[in-house]
C-alpha cells in the first residue's frame, strides 16, 4: 500500500445529490484504483453556509418573510442531516473545517490535495475568489491537483484573473469539467489545462447500482422530473406533455419538502442520493435542467431532454455537445417531443474515449 495521504476539497455539502455523488465517486475511485493510505474529503463549510449568516440573509425583510425563511431553513437542515450521514457511510469525511488555519493544521502536510469537482471556481456562487478551493492551505511539499473543477461562468474581472493566475501557478496538474473553461484559462495565461469528465462518470451504470436504494411505491414506467433554482411550473408543464405522449406516469424529485402541488403522480422529497440513483437508473424518460441530472441520464443510458437555464448554461452546453446530444438541449417554449431516440452506442463511444483520457489524467497527476 502506498503511504501517501490524499485530501479532496469540493462542494460536497448541501442538499444536492450531484454534489454528494461526485465526491463519493472521486473518493472511491481513488481508493479502489490507487491504494493510498487514506483518501479524505475535506469537510469545508464556507462562512455563508453558517447558520448565523443564513439567519442574517432572511432578516430585515419583515416578519412574514423571516418566518417563511425559518421554515425553509428547518426543512433544509432536516434533509441535510440525512445527506451528512449518507456521505459518512460511503466515504471518509473530515470534521467540519471553517477556515484556512484549520485546513492547514489538518491537511496542510498531505502528499496530494485535489480541488474539484463542482463549481468550486465560480466566484459569483462563492461570493468572491475563495482561496480554500485553490488549495491555499497546502504546504510547499504537497502536490496540488485540480480534477474536473468548474468555473460555472464565462468571465472574471482583471483583478480576479491576477489572483487566479497566482493561486494556480503552484498546481502540478489542472483539469476542468468544461472545455470552454479550459479555453478561457489558456487565453488568460493558465496553460495546459485538460478537459475531463465529471467524477460521477468514473462509476459505470452497474457500479452505481451498488449505491442505490429502491423508491417504494414508484410507478413501473415513469418520466422523471428534476430541476434546480426555479419553481419549475413551466418545466413540469412540458414534462407532463411529454409523459402523455409517451404513456408514462410522472415522478418529481424535490430535494427538500415543499407544499407546492405540481399535480404529478409521485413526489419524492427529503430523500438521500441513493434513491435518486435508483430513480434515474429506472426512469423511462428524464426532463431536467441540472448538470448532474443530465450526467446521470447519460450514464444510465436514459432517454431525456435538458432544459436551458437563466444562467450557468455553459456546463450543460458542454456536456451535451461533447456527447453529441446538442439536439436534446431545449427550452420550455419548445414541446420537447423529439422524434428520434438517443443512440447510446454512439454516445457510449464518445463517453468511453473521454473517460479513458480522464482516468489517464488522474494516473499521470498521481504518479
Amino acid at each position: 500500500m502506498r503511504k501517501e495521504k490524499v485530501g479532496i476539497i469540493s462542494i460536497h455539502y448541501g442538499v444536492n445529490f450531484g454534489s454528494a455523488l461526485q465526491a463519493i465517486a472521486l473518493s472511491q475511485y481513488l481508493k479502489q484504483n490507487f491504494e493510498f493510505e487514506c483518501v479524505d474529503v475535506i469537510n469545508y463549510i464556507p462562512k455563508r453556509f453558517k447558520r448565523i449568516n443564513r439567519l442574517k440573509n432572511i432578516s430585515g425583510h419583515g416578519a412574514k418573510y423571516f418566518m417563511h425563511g425559518l421554515i425553509r431553513m428547518s426543512r433544509f437542515e432536516k434533509t441535510n442531516k440525512k445527506y451528512i450521514s449518507y456521505l459518512k457511510e460511503n466515504i471518509s469525511v473530515s470534521k467540519p473545517i471553517y477556515s484556512m488555519r484549520e485546513a492547514k493544521a489538518e491537511f496542510g502536510d498531505y502528499d496530494y490535495l485535489i480541488a474539484g469537482s463542482d463549481q468550486i471556481w465560480n466566484s459569483e456562487y462563492n461570493q468572491g475568489i475563495d482561496e480554500m478551493y485553490y488549495l491555499g492551505f497546502a504546504s510547499e511539499n504537497t502536490t496540488k491537483i485540480a480534477y474536473a473543477a468548474s468555473c460555472g461562468k464565462e468571465e472574471y474581472s482583471d483583478t480576479d484573473w491576477d489572483k487566479i493566475r497566482k493561486l494556480l501557478e503552484t498546481f502540478s496538474a489542472i483539469s476542468l469539467r468544461e472545455k470552454s473553461s479550459a479555453k478561457i484559462m489558456d487565453e488568460h495565461g493558465i496553460q495546459n489545462c485538460k478537459f475531463v469528465l465529471d467524477p460521477t462518470f468514473l462509476f459505470s451504470r452497474a457500479q452505481w447500482k451498488n449505491y442505490e436504494k429502491e423508491v417504494v411505491g414508484c410507478p413501473e414506467k415513469y418520466l422523471l422530473i428534476y430541476f434546480l433554482d426555479t419553481r419549475g411550473e413551466d418545466i413540469v408543464k412540458l414534462a407532463k406533455k411529454i409523459a402523455v405522449a409517451k404513456g408514462l406516469h410522472t415522478v418529481l424529485i424535490r430535494p427538500v419538502y415543499s407544499k407546492i402541488d405540481y399535480g404529478v403522480d409521485l413526489v419524492v422529497s427529503d430523500a438521500t442520493p441513493d434513491k435518486y440513483i435508483w430513480l434515474f437508473r429506472h426512469a423511462s424518460f428524464v426532463v431536467t435542467n441540472s448538470f448532474h441530472g443530465v450526467s446521470f441520464s447519460i450514464n444510465m443510458e436514459r432517454q431525456f431532454v435538458a432544459l436551458k437555464r437563466d444562467k450557468y448554461n455553459s456546463r450543460l452546453d458542454n456536456i451535451m455537445n461533447v456527447m453529441g446530444l446538442a439536439d436534446r438541449f431545449v427550452t420550455t417554449k419548445e414541446d420537447g417531443l423529439i422524434e428520434s431516440d438517443i443512440n447510446y452506442s454512439k454516445v457510449n463511444e464518445r463517453k468511453s474515449a473521454l473517460l479513458k483520457s480522464s482516468k489517464e489524467f488522474l494516473q499521470s497527476a498521481l504518479q
